[in-house]
């Protein structure tokens, strides 16, 4: 996950000896969060009714998003508040506009009004000065690779994930990027397997490599399928 300053010993974040964390890392560990499918639906409901109590005696309990950001952000889909003595009043923001997501992070403000003013004034400034290049959505064919060995002649190398980019605006036009399919694959080549990668450069810097995978699987050619391929190239 590319954590550089956390050690956590218990799961419930309270204050314990040797547990911390930093605002990077609570950063990237919301970016994973954000990655599963209903996490949006999750961070994002205001309020949910549970039951609490015995089995016919339940009784029902309230619980209300200590996330304002999610009612006040134009934008807002996440992600946690957090709150002890010790951190003080800490929020790990996230808001999505035209493409673009910005996940921020506010540790240790002395009011819980401060870390929302905080927290806005922080994805205003990203949304006023970052745009996000999309390249390809997930499953989109990218390049179609020719296979001589393979029961199936070519299979198309397409997008894992969402490809894209976040940069500064007026940086665009310096975007580039570059399809490297690998040399050395070897059959069978399962569906969904690595067969290459796309590289983006902002100039002559690399800025992001993302995985190219198959749209099929190829198994390897039966003798007979290999020999009538032979006799077509010589007729």
């Amino acid at each position: 996950m590319g954590l550089k300053d956390s050690h956590f010993v218990n799961t419930n974040g309270l204050p314990v000896a040797k547990h911390y964390s930093c605002a990077y890392d609570i950063g990237m560990i919301s970016r994973e969060l954000m990655k599963f499918e209903n996490a949006r639906e999750w961070f994002t409901a205001w309020q949910e009714d549970i039951k609490v109590g015995l089995p016919g005696k339940e009784s029902k309990f309230t619980l209300t998003n200590t996330n304002k950001l999610i009612r006040n952000y134009s934008g807002a889909i996440g992600v946690k508040t957090g709150f002890t003595q010790d951190a003080g009043y800490c929020l790990s923001g996230a808001a999505e506009r035209d493409s673009t997501r910005l996940i921020a992070v506010v540790l240790g403000c002395e009011t819980s009004k401060i870390r929302f003013a905080e927290m806005a004034k922080l994805l205003d400034y990203g949304f006023a000065n970052y745009q996000t290049v999309q390249f390809a959505e997930k499953g989109e064919k990218i390049k179609d690779v020719s296979v001589s060995k393979g029961d199936e002649v070519k299979f198309s190398a397409v997008a894992e994930d969402d490809l894209g980019i976040t940069v500064k605006k007026g940086s665009k036009d310096n975007i580039k990027k570059k399809i490297e399919i690998y040399d050395d694959l070897k059959l069978p080549i399962e569906k969904g397997g690595k067969v290459g990668s796309m590289i983006i450069y902002n100039g002559e810097e690399k800025e992001a490599e993302y995985d190219l995978v198959s749209d099929r699987e190829i198994k390897r050619a039966d003798f007979m399928t290999t020999y009538i391929r032979m006799i077509k190239k010589l007729i």
